[in-house]
């Protein structure tokens, strides 16, 4: 016999301060989002942000939500779904989001980047898929290599790319422009944003975006490999941190972004700028790949890839296709651009 519970976001908020009623624990959620979606700007204390499936007093399958303003609409994104292995195959995914759409309607509930399962789900409920590119770049790694292999990445494919990096060096890229660090949306910004966002596929208010870098659902973990969780999204990585970058030139802001590192990755989740301006704001990103000596880097910005492929500060680009799960009646701008951030993609 299988129950489903439901927990709001004063539960949430309970639970993490310790009030030892709650049935939550790190399995179904771990501290660090219940904290991050408890604070949402559109989180209201009653409604519902957490449904779990339990079997014979075992949890096995959950499912998380957080809401969103989109279109001066409420809306709320699925952020993470998990079922035991031994479960699967038994529909408690779909109940499990079925449970939190009952209560906000499948009209204003939406997914991005699932898996073939969850794209299934959501076709059950009605929403259309849509799939984008996304452009991921990497420096070449070798696993027990041959010595031929060794000198032809050495010459080819490592070598050339960390000497590119040598040349440029982080000031080079973007030598007349200064930046400041933020985690606050200022009316400046804001006013920025709105101007070039008109592609944005989902555009964000500027409460949400100071949400995204005040509250990650992730934080930094020195010593990884001691850490303890059972939850199968855990938030500890070796190194991580968000923040928002306004690029200025001549005392003028000319670009804005949010940029993330995870272990050695960087990505650019939110990123704007005038198009005669694009070079100098693109000219600060390779200078953040640079100084933090990325592995990897992964933009949704077609034209940002291509000036991080002609600087040739890495070895291969690949592309891969990200999904949106979305309901028939939700809008869609023309030629419509995700930004990197979308959904729950910020993570």
């Amino acid at each position: 016999m299988i129950e489903i519970k439901t927990y709001t976001n004063s539960q949430l908020s309970q639970w993490l301060d310790g009030d030892g009623k709650s049935e939550l624990n790190e399995t179904i959620i771990t501290p660090t989002r219940a904290r991050a979606i408890a604070h949402n700007p559109y989180a209201k204390p009653d409604d519902p942000a957490v449904a779990t499936i339990v079997d014979h007093g075992e949890t096995v399958a959950f499912t998380a939500l957080f809401p969103d303003l989109i279109g001066g609409e409420p809306c709320y994104w699925f952020s993470t779904l998990w079922c035991h292995p031994a479960h699967q195959g038994k529909g408690y995914p779909l109940i499990a989001i079925g449970t939190l759409m009952e209560h906000y309607t499948p009209a204003r509930c939406l997914d991005s980047w699932g898996a073939d399962e969850t794209i299934g789900i959501f076709k059950y409920f009605g929403h259309q898929t849509y799939f984008f590119p996304q452009y991921k770049h990497t420096l070449a790694t070798l696993n027990h290599p041959t010595l031929k292999q060794i000198a032809s990445y050495s010459l080819k494919r490592g070598w050339q790319p960390l000497r590119k990096r040598r040349q440029l060096d982080k000031l080079s890229v973007a030598p007349d422009c200064t930046i400041q660090y933020v985690n606050h949306i200022d009316s400046e910004t804001a006013g920025f944003i709105r101007r070039h966002s008109e592609h944005d596929l989902l555009p964000r208010q500027a409460q949400m975006l100071d949400w995204i870098m005040q509250y990650p659902f992730q934080h930094t973990a020195p010593l990884l490999d001691r850490t303890e969780s059972t939850n199968p999204f855990p938030d500890c990585v070796s190194a991580y941190w968000i923040s928002g970058v306004k690029v200025i030139q001549n005392n003028k802001l000319i670009g804005f972004y949010i940029i993330r590192q995870a272990d050695s990755e960087l990505s650019i989740k939110y990123l704007y700028y005038p198009q005669d301006l694009a070079a100098a704001t693109f000219g600060t990103i390779a200078g953040h790949i640079i100084q933090l000596q990325a592995k990897s880097f992964t933009t949704r910005n077609k034209e940002l890839s291509d000036y991080i492929n002609r600087l040739g500060i890495f070895s291969k680009t690949t592309t891969a296709n990200i999904s949106y799960s979305l309901p028939p009646s939700f809008p869609l701008p023309q030629n419509a651009i995700p930004q990197g951030g979308d959904g729950d993609a910020f993570v």
